[in-house]
């Protein structure tokens, strides 16, 4: 009797060894800090504010010219949305962070943007990142974001809770975003659609023909007019729609739907 209750004490301290490391590990690797976000914060100008106007400046020049018919172009790098992440989003739009979120930065290379920002509440201190890809679709002006790499540190995060959050957040402003049911599990796909129009247009529609990201460079380009979507002809990799069953989760409710845009009996990205 006494060897036998040895033994389930024996095993009983062993997995509470196991146990403890394991939860040592988890919280060893939750305090690792990405190294994009590291040099985005070393990166920040002093005059960040000064920055941060110019990419509002280009923001609105980019306004003025989709307003003309023809073609258009605009560039933004990582460093003026770093700066303002750091001088206007804190002042004048302090309810886009969630509560606990503090320190946002971005990074742009390889197609994708490195996003990142400290987590603190209550014992937890990490710093929470993703990534970003964004490819057009055979529709106009309709956007496939891919999220990928949730992770607390370099401990990795379920991302299909981060995405239903995002849904529930834009439901909120009456927004809807639409996934791709197939991706939910792994890499989640959002679909965002770009109005073409704008009461305040001058001239519509207006489409988007490429979204580049690369060297901490975002680019974007396209034409407006009345031929616009006729001549719409996507650049860089296309992430084609067919028959995919979406999903929008409205409240904490999910709402399927079907869609049946033009396009191959299966959804694929090609370039």
């Amino acid at each position: 009797m006494r060897r036998w209750i040895s033994r389930i004490a024996s095993t009983i301290f062993l997995l509470g060894l196991i146990a403890a490391c394991l939860a040592f590990w988890a919280y060893r690797q939750t305090r690792s800090v990405p190294e994009f976000y590291e040099r985005a914060r070393a990166a920040a100008p002093d005059n960040a504010g000064m920055v941060s106007r110019e990419l509002q400046r280009q923001v609105e020049q980019l306004q003025e010219d989709v307003q003309h018919k023809g073609g258009w172009r605009a560039e933004f790098t990582d460093d003026q949305i770093n700066a303002w992440l750091i001088s206007v989003l804190p002042t004048e739009f302090p309810k886009l962070l969630p509560p606990g979120v503090d320190e946002p930065r971005v990074a742009i290379e390889d197609g994708k943007i490195l996003a990142a920002a400290r987590y603190k509440k209550n014992h937890i201190d990490t710093i929470v990142s993703f990534e970003i890809k964004v490819e057009l679709t055979e529709q106009p002006n309709v956007l496939a974001v891919r999220l990928e790499n949730l992770r607390a540190g370099r401990l990795p995060l379920p991302i299909s809770r981060f995405a239903k959050g995002i849904s529930r957040e834009a439901a909120k402003s009456d927004f809807e975003v639409l996934w791709d049911k197939d991706s939910l599990d792994d890499a989640p796909v959002a679909f965002i659609t770009i109005p073409r129009e704008h009461e305040k247009y001058v001239n519509a529609p207006v489409i988007i023909e490429s979204v580049d990201l690369e060297s901490g460079i975002l680019s974007m380009s396209g034409h407006t007019g009345p031929d616009a979507v006729h001549a719409f002809q996507p650049q860089g990799p296309v992430y084609y729609l067919a028959s995919l069953e979406l999903v929008g989760y409205m409240g904490v409710h999910a709402k399927d739907r079907s869609s049946q845009p033009p396009g191959s009996s299966r959804s694929k990205t090609t370039n």
